[in-house]
């Protein structure tokens, strides 16, 4: 009996399958369109919920009980007021937060940093991590093979030169070999054994690539911050902290001992760390609170696919709803002929559920091409632990087709099936649809509503990436390189790479397509220093709200590489950056006139770490120090011979053309010099600034992608609402001709229908936009979210697509016969 009910559902299945597709294939129109709206919404929705599951959701694999690990943040008080917080702490305060609390039972720092691996022309740069010994054991992971290291050979002062390597070089460059351990790798030109490789996927807490791993204090002597202090000095704040929180804890009690034990810590260090506040933040997710805006802006862009599918599913149901209605005389007739309302309700539901699940692999096809462009143009830094489609991507964008299905085809579908048999059958079903068709309009008003906030968040981004595209950085990044020849590294005294440097950056200077080429110790974008300050005459110095005063060191030609704006007096000469010469150095032009305002500040000097007093040679423009978005600070330079012992950190080097193009030419031309060097690293300047500017670029791109799709969606919807309500109305127009109305006045009813039910969409979504506009503001670059002429732009495209979808349906009423009209109820 059970297999005979069985057989009857699978044969009533196959049944209303293959009368679906025959009706499909009869008119493919309606069911292209069907499947191509689903399939770009659902596509759309399973690209984003990907990137920001990896962003936001996802825990780092290969973590145990990811939930007890945290990462410590601080909240340092400047001039007033809280920082936002910020994740890197010094050294001794790693330390303090190892020994003085109670509530972890691991604790470990690590920083990122990149090294040479291999030398000369076979050299090549590798993503890094340095760490403390705790930093494996706290994550628990498991080596895919060898082992990891651990406190003893983490220790201070110099720990064993081992090396972790990641999965992915493992294979790249080691051809996946299990005798690989054991074997030394140089790194930064000094030998480091392989002593495991990591599981494949397992980045740490990166997001990013890692290429290996190896003990922070094995890495002390050649430490590319250059600076000897950094295991004692609470100001070099480069490590980030994480912590397992035993279990029994608390977040409360985890929260309070950190702080305890911080401010102990710094209980005589300066006011901004005393004052300073801790924060735990999860690894399940990037804070709001961290600065992650590129994972915010990417958490906004699944809010915006969701509406996307919101205005697809409306649109969707609106065809179907138009065609259920469409369809009630054959619905009358089946029934007539004998059917059941339960069999044609289970045919409908099946053509639903066909076109659902097509639009579903469309969309899944579209969301493997699309996440793949997303990631590699959007997310170029971000390593991928999972596929395009992984189990949970295919379970949301499941959830997803689901609730299109009940919202976009079985609902309609079920209301259309409601035909009386009588009025059916005598025609009147044609003449008596107004409460549908006030529902169609309902659901268009929808769809352009929501259209509407797409294109304003659309606008919006794109106004804040072009701002940051033109914003005045202070200096010209455009044609400008930085070089590492990561000679330090090595080993090479300070005053062998002091020498190299110097005879690198005259010989560049000779170079067919170099125009300037000069040294530093920090620069923009880079690494800053600041030190004690005095002025002449004042008893303390005003206080910025950006911090300060910061300084750089140049040599010759360094400002004039960076192109730095001289606004009075001169740059740093070769006779300044020489050892005995008299001390000068150049400020901004904030620090001139908050320092000396009214008076030249070429007669003023300044008293720089209680040496002699520096004149003021030159009086620069403000230029950027780290963020494209910054406070007021105070800023000056200092030759490189201020600090003699002290080796240059990089080369700036100007290029007549496109510095790409200069890569490779200076890269020979170093390595002619020395061929022993370790790899040079030489990348264009812009490219320490775009990662900053990216969450603008991938606000705008989506969110115009988003919107351009929406508004195809909003249009086809338009277009297919008033065709049925032409052809419905087909008796009442005839009347309207026959009594006098012209082709013209026709044209205009239904071009007005048309754009009045979207113009009513653009008045709601407007107000929502409004509505929106506190939340998104912080996402955007001096932008305000309530900027006019974005509402007035995105109103005036979508009133023109309207009044484009109108008048086709509009001119087939025009040209209607009244007679053929009225014969046709």
């Amino acid at each position: 009996m059970i297999a005979t009910t069985q057989g009857v559902i699978v044969r009533n299945l196959v049944s209303d399958v293959s009368l679906t597709m025959r009706n499909m294939r009869r008119a493919p129109a309606f069911p292209a369109i069907i499947i191509l709206t689903l399939g770009l919404a659902l596509g759309a929705n399973a690209t984003m919920f990907g990137v920001v599951d990896r962003l936001l959701f996802r825990a780092p694999p290969h973590i145990v009980n990811p939930d007890r690990v945290t990462r410590i943040h601080v909240s340092r008080f400047f001039v007033s007021s809280l920082r936002p917080p910020a994740a890197a702490l010094s050294y001794p305060a790693f330390t303090d937060l190892r020994d003085r609390t109670r509530v972890f039972s691991a604790v470990a720092a690590f920083d990122e940093t990149q090294v040479a691996f291999g030398l000369g022309a076979e050299g090549r740069q590798l993503e890094a991590v340095k760490t403390t010994g705790q930093y494996f054991p706290l994550f628990g992971a498991r080596p895919a093979l060898g082992r990891f290291y651990g406190e003893e050979e983490a220790r201070l002062p110099v720990g064993e030169p081992v090396a972790v390597l990641g999965n992915g070089l493992w294979r790249t460059a080691f051809g996946a070999d299990s005798t690989v351990l054991g074997r030394s790798v140089l790194l930064d030109g000094r030998p480091f054994r392989v002593i495991g490789v990591a599981p494949a996927g397992f980045t740490g807490t990166q997001l990013g690539r890692v290429d290996v791993w190896f003990p922070l204090t094995a890495h002390a002597e050649l430490d590319s911050t250059g600076f000897p202090g950094w295991a004692t000095s609470r100001g070099w704040q480069t490590f980030r902290v994480i912590a397992r929180v035993r279990d029994g804890v608390t977040d409360e009690q985890a929260a309070s001992d950190v702080l305890r034990a911080y401010r102990e810590g710094h209980a005589d260090f300066q006011e901004y760390e005393r004052r300073a506040e801790t924060r735990l933040l999860s690894l399940m997710s990037r804070d709001p609170s961290t600065g992650n805006r590129q994972a915010r802006v990417s958490a906004w862009l699944l809010g915006m696919a969701a509406i996307v599918l919101v205005i697809a599913c409306a649109n969707v149901a609106n065809l179907m709803l138009a065609r259920g209605l469409a369809r009630r005389g054959e619905v009358a007739m089946r029934r007539a002929l004998g059917g059941s309302t339960g069999r044609l309700v289970r045919q409908f539901a099946t053509e639903s559920m066909l076109l659902v699940t097509l639009g579903c692999v469309v969309g899944l096809a579209i969301a493997q091409l699309g996440a793949n462009i997303v990631r590699a143009v959007l997310f170029p830094g971000t390593t991928w632990d999972a596929p395009p489609l992984d189990h949970r991507v295919l379970a949301a964008t499941a959830g997803a087709a689901i609730l299109a299905a009940l919202v976009a085809g079985v609902l309609p579908l079920l209301r259309g099936s409601r035909s009386e048999l009588t009025s059916a059958m005598h025609g009147v079903a044609r003449g008596s649809v107004g409460h549908p068709r006030r529902l169609l309009a309902a659901l268009l008003v929808v769809q352009t509503g929501l259209t509407m906030v797409l294109l304003i968040a659309a606008g919006l981004f794109v106004a804040s990436l072009s701002r940051v595209q033109s914003l005045d950085l202070g200096f010209d990044a455009q044609r400008l390189l930085h070089v590492d020849a990561s000679l330090s590294r090595t080993g090479a005294s300070p005053q062998e790479v002091s020498t190299f440097y110097r005879d690198a950056a005259d010989r560049l200077r000779n170079v067919p397509g170099v125009t300037h080429a000069g040294l530093a110790i920090g620069a923009p974008f880079m690494s800053n220093y600041a030190t004690g300050l005095r002025v002449p005459g004042m008893d303390t110095i005003p206080r910025q709200p950006g911090g300060g005063p910061y300084y750089f060191r140049v040599g010759a030609g360094t400002l004039e590489a960076l192109g730095v704006r001289l606004l009075r007096g001169r740059f740093i000469s070769a006779d300044d950056d020489r050892v005995g010469a008299a001390p000068v150095t150049v400020v901004t032009d904030n620090m001139a006139r908050t320092l000396w305002p009214g008076k030249n500040p070429l007669a003023q000097c300044l008293i720089i770490s209680r040496r002699p007093c520096a004149n003021v040679v030159g009086v620069v423009a403000d230029l950027h120090r780290q963020q494209l978005r910054e406070p007021a600070f105070f800023l000056y330079f200092v030759p490189l011979s201020f600090t003699p012992g002290q080796a240059p950190e990089v080369l700036i080097v100007r290029t007549a053309g496109p510095p790409g193009a200069m890569v490779e030419v200076i890269r020979r031309e170093l390595l002619a010099m020395r061929n022993d060097l370790p790899y040079v690293h030489i990348e264009p300047y812009e490219a320490l600034i775009a990662p900053q500017g990216r969450s603008w670029q991938l606000g705008a791109t989506m969110f115009t992608v988003f919107g351009i799709l929406s508004l195809l969606i909003a249009l086809v919807g338009v277009y297919g609402v008033l065709s049925f309500s032409v052809t419905q109305r087909m008796p009442e127009l005839g009347v309207r001709a026959a009594l006098g109305a012209t082709p013209f006045d026709v044209l205009r009813m239904i071009v007005a229908g048309g754009l009045g039910t979207a113009l009513t969409g653009v008045l709601l979504g407007g107000i929502a936009a409004l509505g929106l506009s506190r939340r998104i503001e912080p996402l955007l670059f001096e932008t305000s979210a309530r900027e006019p002429m974005m509402y007035v732009a995105a109103a005036l495209v979508i009133a023109a697509g309207a009044l484009v979808a109108s008048m086709v349906p509009g001119m087939r009423a025009a040209r209607a016969d009244p007679v053929t009209a009225l014969r046709s109820d």
